[in-house]
């Protein structure tokens, strides 16, 4: 009997996306440049999901994230495979919605959720959306959500008025049990120890899998990552790229019409 290990559980598919956003987790990690997720063949997610299988584990909900996802050319293999494995409960793919060509819809029909990344760039996009013909079809097929992105994390920066320890960063910190990162050779409790390459476990064995993620002490990381770390307004890296694919995003989605 498989095990449920409860929560939510990322996996990143590829290492670019249309939009570039100053301070991205995973694509500018702190400010630099950075990026700390690699671009997932097919056969890698096979190779990620072999080891729930071979420990007889299930998941709660697994996301699929990037970078932006949806301009990932094995997409639909990949969505297909996921759900034929049946090791979820829900699965989730989360864009910035700038991608809705007919390919990528028919594709994320087959999810159980979309999650929408609203940034200050595209801050009409929900409404938008929610006037359109795809929005409605969207939301007769599967769940869909909105998150507005208005502020970045800067991590390891703290906030001058808060108090801070290695308790109360990791009690205050959703990505703990949200923002888990599946690898092939590792399991990360949250984003960022991913991005630093740190405080994984291994899947050699379903015990060890199931107490690090059901465990609730801190990890070594939490003492340096205050949380909440100071936030900054959201910027682009490059504007004029991310201007004129949010006006390509907005044509796609008025311009579609339900068959």
């Amino acid at each position: 009997m498989k095990n449920l290990l409860k929560g939510s559980f990322d996996l990143h598919i590829i290492d670019k996306c249309n939009l570039h956003c100053k301070a991205c987790v995973v694509l500018d990690y702190l400010e630099s440049g950075l990026v700390t997720n690699d671009r997932y063949s097919l056969d890698d997610v096979k190779e990620v999901i072999f080891n729930l299988q071979r420990l007889d584990l299930r998941l709660e909900e697994l996301k699929i994230l990037g970078g932006e996802p949806t301009i990932h050319n094995q997409l639909d293999e990949i969505i297909d495979y996921l759900k034929d494995t049946d090791l979820f409960d829900t699965l989730t793919l989360v864009t910035n919605g700038l991608n809705f060509t007919d390919d990528v819809i028919k594709s994320l029909l087959k999810l159980d959720k979309l999650i929408i990344s609203i940034y200050p760039l595209e801050e009409n996009l929900e409404e938008i959306l929610k006037k359109s013909s795809l929005y409605n079809y969207l939301l007769s097929k599967i769940d869909v959500d909105f998150w507005h992105q208005n502020s970045f994390q800067r991590y390891g920066v703290k906030q001058s008025n808060l108090e801070y320890s290695t308790e109360l960063n990791w009690k205050r910190c959703y990505q703990k049990d949200d923002c888990r990162v599946l690898t092939k050779k590792y399991l990360y409790r949250c984003t960022i120890t991913y991005s630093e390459k740190k405080d994984m476990c291994t899947w050699e064995d379903r015990q060890e899998v199931m107490d690090f993620i059901e465990s609730d002490n801190p990890l070594d990381h939490c003492k340096d990552c205050p949380y909440p770390p100071l936030e900054m307004r959201w910027t682009s890296n490059n504007l004029p790229i991310d201007e004129k694919n949010l006006y390509r995003g907005i044509n796609l989605i008025n311009e579609y019409t339900t068959i």
